[in-house]
């Protein structure tokens, strides 16, 4: 018998519902996520699932490197990868932008905006979701 692992799930209706799952994979992770909402009856008061999303927890922040392949990020008008809040695109799709941050002398990437610790902004052709929100941020070396 396999040990089961446990799952962050977001079931996404006109809001959002968060919890953790026990599964031997992500797929059913997503399964009993659904199900477990369903159970409840939500349905029956109007909330209809749009998207039911699983991931694993990550306990340490990412790669610098994963997070070039993940997210692509373009240079600014300076050709550095660094943004100033001056040189943002008006309109720019907020999940697309991400936060230098200083933190305890290390340079961090979160998404999203962010005013505290912040030095610059790294832009990205892909965006983030909201399970990058939940996860460590990434290197910035």
């Amino acid at each position: 018998m396999s040990k089961l692992k446990s799952y962050e799930v977001i079931v996404k209706t006109s809001g959002e519902w968060y919890g953790t799952v026990h599964a031997n994979s992500l797929r059913d992770a997503k399964r009993i996520a659904e199900d477990e909402f369903n159970e409840g009856n939500l349905r029956q008061c109007g909330e209809e699932v749009e998207a039911v999303v699983a991931f694993k927890q990550r306990t340490r922040s990412g790669s610098w490197s994963t997070f070039e392949r993940r997210f692509q990020p373009i240079d600014s008008p300076d050709k550095t990868l660094w943004w100033d809040r001056k040189q943002l695109p008006a309109g720019i799709d907020p999940h697309r932008v991400w936060t230098i941050l200083d933190c305890d002398g290390k340079l961090l990437v979160a998404p999203g905006y962010h005013f505290v610790n912040r030095l610059d902004y790294v832009v990205c052709e892909l965006p983030w979701t909201d399970e990058d929100v939940r996860q460590p941020a990434y290197r910035y070396d």
